[in-house]
């Protein structure tokens, strides 16, 4: 595989990034990798629930909506790992055999019915049998690569869009729908389900179209970024820090990039996402793990899992020394939920058989021992909105209570308007 490095520099922000040369993405592949996919969801529900029951599955949500979410949560930690050859393929992770966080989740939802006997042996043979099937699809798709079928038809499509209003009760919203048309027919429910529900709100459409560096074909590279989102299934995993507050952490802290993001809920022209062949089109730089932060203010707002919170926390800190040891100006305003024990004990909205138990979750004492914490902000869920950009949703009492940390090497930074913000 072959890498190249970036170098980015203006008054307020500094950084590299490491990318990779990928193909050229096409529309006809991923509705391949979408049958592939639907079809791991499918076999992923119908084992698990012949394993366990439906019991531990529906605490929170449907059955299939959880092991659907299990599923994505566990996507975005093979995304997130050192191990994950984007140019094997860049949706369907080649370090499947990465179990350990689908394990531990597994592990903690078993308490949930006290009738399952043998669990960590159930856990095993479901994990097993889900490694088998990612490797099963994976030799299907290169297979199809190679098929004449493929290399006859690829180019076999039409991407066209459509403008549609949506009436709530707030207001009415704009959006375009995106539609594939091919020669063939799409059979598989849950992929037709998708392929019908392809919507963008009419400003992001045009943030995306300001931001565009390609030459052509700008509306396909936004159908497949759309698709593989709604495909992966990443709901909460998406959502953003309102833009008000984005640009208030702008106006007073010069933060204008965003660690983790995506092409549609992302605030800044500049941040961190997952499908970087596709993304890098919009100001994606890939991934975080990727990014070498020198200075200026970045946002941190990483998916709700315990691994990749630890890691970019632990990321970030290591950004903060090199920078401290280099006379830089380096802060992270981080926004990740309250999890360990400590912080949950000052609410009593914290229902405990609505989160995992991650106990001390010993990161958060890290950070706020660290010699570069400057603040920590304790909001409740009812008092924090959170955004979906995608589908102009507002979100706060399904979520967690949340944390605002800011870390700094700046020895003089000023914390007070930090302490001022509204993120209702």
């Amino acid at each position: 595989m072959s890498y190249e490095l970036h170098c980015y520099n203006d008054n307020n922000i500094e950084l590299e990034y490491v990318s990779y040369i990928s193909n050229e993405p096409n529309i006809i592949l991923e509705l391949y990798r979408g049958k592939l996919f639907c079809y791991i969801i499918k076999e992923f529900i119908y084992k698990a629930t012949a394993l366990f029951g439906t019991k531990i599955f529906s605490i929170k949500k449907s059955c299939a909506r959880t092991l659907t979410n299990l599923l994505s949560s566990w996507m975005f930690n093979l995304y997130a790992s050192k191990n994950f050859n984007n140019n094997k393929d860049p949706f369907l992770p080649n370090n499947f055999n990465e179990i350990v966080s689908l394990k531990n989740i597994l592990i903690d939802l078993i308490k949930y019915d006290t009738t399952i006997l043998n669990a960590h042996e159930l856990i095993d043979e479901l994990t097993i049998f889900l490694i088998k099937l990612f490797e099963l699809q994976l030799k299907m798709l290169d297979t199809y690569k190679k098929s004449s079928y493929y290399n006859t038809n690829k180019n076999n499509y039409i991407i066209k869009k459509s403008k549609i209003i949506q009436e709530r009760t707030d207001k009415s919203y704009d959006f375009y729908k995106f539609e594939v048309k091919t020669t063939f027919e799409i059979k598989d429910k849950r992929l037709g389900n998708i392929l019908d529900n392809l919507l963008i709100p009419f400003d992001e459409y045009n943030k995306l179209k300001m931001n565009y560096s390609g030459k052509e074909n700008m509306d396909n590279y936004i159908w497949i970024i759309l698709f593989r989102y709604q495909l992966l299934g990443s709901n909460n995993h998406q959502l953003g820090v309102k833009s008000d507050i984005m640009s208030n952490m702008n106006k007073d802290y010069n933060l204008n990039f965003e660690c983790f993001a995506s092409s549609i809920n992302s605030t800044f022209k500049r941040y961190c996402s997952i499908y970087y062949d596709v993304e890098k089109y919009f100001g994606s730089t890939g991934s975080f793990y990727n990014l070498t932060p020198k200075r200026g203010t970045f946002g941190l707002n990483p998916p709700y899992q315990k691994d990749i919170i630890e890691t970019a926390l632990l990321k970030a800190l290591e950004y903060l020394e090199e920078a401290d040891n280099n006379n830089r100006d380096l802060t992270f305003i981080i926004t990740i939920p309250i999890w360990d024990i400590e912080g949950r004990k000052e609410f009593t909205n914290d229902l405990p058989q609505q989160n995992i138990d991650y106990g001390d979750f010993d990161i958060i004492k890290k950070v706020t021992d660290s010699k570069y914490h400057k603040l920590t902000r304790k909001i409740a869920k009812e008092n924090f909105t959170y955004i979906d950009h995608n589908f102009k949703l507002l979100k706060n009492k399904t979520i967690q209570n949340t944390y605002v940390i800011m870390i700094s090497s700046k020895k003089d930074i000023n914390t007070g308007k930090l302490l001022e913000y509204d993120f209702r």
